[in-house]
């Protein structure tokens, strides 16, 4: 009934999830912190091979082990480093899929490397541009905050802690991180 009166709606959306309790918590009830991280800058080689001298888009983030899940690459509209690469695709490190690279006005230029990877599934920005641009989402996280089998078997069933030390491991051995 309440379906029906449109006072609640049915779909996939993002919540924040305690794997420790099993449940959801409300936006009410979550209070965020400010904590220093570490950043990882990652090279997300293009598809079809060096761009001039660009072997690929370079992003950064806190969380590498949720590249495992990313569905693109984002710039900014009028960032003229990388204007030219809108559409082209970057293979994604580790998981042998390839991702577009995407404008949205969302991307601070000024921050990290102005490329962001966007995994629509774990971060609530990127759920709200994976709206926008109609892109996947692809979880790669148990309830009990273990990789899935939506990722590369070698990191499957792992701890999201121990998930991210053999992901930042291979991106080194790699030499991409």
């Amino acid at each position: 009934r309440l379906y029906n009166e449109g006072l609640i709606y049915r779909g996939k959306r993002l919540v924040n999830w305690d794997p420790k309790l099993g449940t959801a918590v409300s936006d009410l009830e979550v209070v965020s912190e400010e904590e220093d991280g570490k950043l990882f800058h990652i090279l997300y080689p293009f598809s079809d091979g060096p761009i001039g001298e660009l072997r690929g888009l370079t992003v950064a983030t806190t969380r590498p082990e949720t590249l495992l899940g990313d569905v693109a690459v984002m710039v900014h509209p009028e960032d003229e480093r990388y204007a030219h690469l809108i559409g082209k695709t970057v293979a994604l490190p580790l998981t042998g899929r390839h991702i577009p690279i995407i404008a949205d006005d969302y991307v601070d230029r000024e921050f990290g490397t102005g490329c962001v990877k966007v995994t629509p599934a774990h971060d609530f920005n990127d759920y709200a541009v994976g709206q926008r641009h109609g892109l996947p989402m692809i979880s790669i996280l148990t309830l009990d905050a273990k990789i899935n089998d939506h990722a590369p078997e070698k990191y499957r069933g792992l701890d999201r802690f121990d998930a991210r030390r053999a992901v930042v491991a291979d991106l080194e051995a790699l030499g991409i991180l």
